[in-house]
């Protein structure tokens, strides 16, 4: 994998969501990327996404599934980089469905590693998750579990870099929290939560990929970089967003806290902080027993000095400076965008397009 990506193929897994079309805009803004190659299963989110990069003649789309070896296989064929995001994702659907979840998030991952091994692909990018650290819920037990398969297999001799990108919250994602109030809000003018003492970490989705790719381009192999994020209280963002698309006749509603929710996201668990690397922008962890060249990249950045990293020790958002955030990211406006489709305007439970 070239420093800079400069003349490869890369393709993206999973690559129709909010952060593979991010993925994809940024990778394509260099002229030096030769191919970026959309391997999902959803037709219709391929459809939306030609739309919107429809002059992109570096675009390529592969209908698939990570379950399918033989398909994935395929489709690797050329290929130097993979960015790894496709998974079952949201926490009540993969407590229902566990094996779906583990043949996907699990099994997918390790047939991501083994076509990159036997296709001699430079380098594989596996974005993971905070809900894989002391995990309470089967996605992170799932995530987990990618994860040191991917770290295992860049110990083992192979050609092939492995690097594990573990973030929390983007604003903006599939089923974030951000959205969910937002609409909440416009159409109904009442908001449903949990706990208002939850802490969470957030960032910008565009910041966040961008780090991502930093990464990738740095990486020895074997490393799991964690971007610097700062965190909010439920209670706060609830404020925030009332007090710029509510009013006073706003209703907030508790429920039920999901099976397998942390109070507070874990990013660096007490385990891995002995391991844990300061750099610039990140926190990069090293395996437990890293190599030469792992030791030697790393020797001189300065150890982490927390015992753990969480939403809860992490730096908080003010309250302007989460306002300036969602103000810029849109989510105080009436405009509201899906994931990956386009802009409705919304008011009083109409939609408008």
């Amino acid at each position: 994998m070239t420093q800079h990506l400069d003349g490869e193929r890369v393709l993206i897994t999973g690559g129709t969501g909010s952060w593979g079309q991010e993925f994809t805009r940024q990778l394509l803004r260099s002229d030096s990327v030769r191919e970026v190659r959309i391997y999902s299963r959803g037709e219709y989110h391929q459809v939306e996404m030609r739309r919107e990069f429809r002059s992109e003649s570096r675009l390529k789309f592969l209908i698939g599934d990570v379950r399918d070896k033989e398909r994935l296989s395929y489709a690797v064929r050329g290929v130097d980089t993979i960015i790894h995001l496709a998974a079952l994702k949201h926490v009540p659907v993969v407590e229902e469905h566990l094996w779906e979840a583990l043949r996907t998030n699990t099994i997918g991952t390790q047939h991501v590693v083994e076509v990159a091994q036997t296709h001699n692909v430079e380098g594989v990018l596996f974005v993971s998750s905070d809900k894989a650290v002391d995990p309470l819920n089967f996605y992170g037990i799932s995530k987990l579990a990618a994860e040191r398969l991917v770290i295992g297999a860049g110990q083992d001799g192979s050609r092939t870099r492995f690097v594990v990108y573990r973030a929390g919250n983007v604003m903006g994602s599939a089923g974030s929290v951000i959205p969910v109030f937002q609409r909440q809000l416009l159409q109904h003018n009442m908001l449903t939560v949990t706990d208002p003492k939850m802490t969470r970490f957030f960032t910008r989705k565009g910041e966040v990929v961008r780090l991502a790719i930093q990464s990738l381009r740095r990486a020895v192999g074997g490393e799991i970089f964690i971007p610097m994020m700062k965190a909010t209280t439920l209670d706060l963002l609830m404020r925030v967003m009332i007090n710029a698309l509510g009013d006073d006749r706003t209703r907030v509603d508790r429920i039920d806290v999901r099976p397998g929710e942390k109070v507070a996201e874990l990013l660096v668990s007490r385990n891995e902080s002995s391991r844990t690397h300061e750099l610039e922008e990140t926190w990069v962890v090293l395996p437990f027993f890293p190599s030469g060249a792992l030791r030697a990249r790393y020797e001189q950045a300065r150890r982490a000095l927390f015992d753990e990293y969480s939403s809860d020790n992490a730096p908080r958002f003010s309250y302007e400076e989460l306002e300036d955030l969602l103000r810029e990211e849109g989510f105080l406006s009436h405009l509201v965008a899906s994931p990956t489709g386009p802009l409705h305007f919304q008011k009083d439970g109409a939609v408008f397009h």
